[in-house]
């Protein structure tokens, strides 16, 4: 016996086999987003008190070595996240692949930059915090 022919309305996964895809650029950008915005607020309510405060606690610069590394690497995973629109069709029809691809972008943006602030941020007179994990101060500031 034969294979059951389709009518008009029907649709088979074969005609858009990207959809596995398109769910999955979607739930990784929107992780993606999600860790990248929670790492920036993260840094804006602990950063400003560790360069004011010249006592670092080795807690403290682990939280920020922590922060640099989520930058990161959340940047591997919006690539991920856009690899995974764009083979999904983000390009030519809209639906959760183009979501998924915009949230990687968005994502990688956010990741980018916080490496960039992360990388070049001034740490004054102790260097950056690989360099210093003293716990006293090394004189008048």
């Amino acid at each position: 016996m034969g294979e059951p022919e389709l009518e008009a309305g029907e649709t088979t996964t074969a005609t858009r086999p990207g959809r596995g895809l398109a769910i999955a650029s979607l739930a990784v950008g929107a992780a993606g987003l999600t860790l990248a915005v929670a790492t920036w607020a993260a840094w804006l309510v602990v950063r400003p008190g560790i360069v004011s405060a010249w006592v670092f606690s080795w807690v403290t610069q682990a939280f920020v070595l922590v922060l640099g590394a989520l930058w990161f690497a959340l940047l591997p995973i919006s690539v991920l996240a856009l690899v995974f629109g764009v083979c999904a069709g983000a390009r030519t029809q809209p639906g959760f692949a183009r979501i998924g691809a915009t949230l990687a972008v968005v994502t990688a943006l956010l990741a980018l930059s916080g490496a960039a602030v992360f990388a070049t941020t001034s740490w004054r007179h102790v260097g950056p915090p690989v360099a210093y994990f003293g716990t006293g101060t090394s004189g008048p500031r």
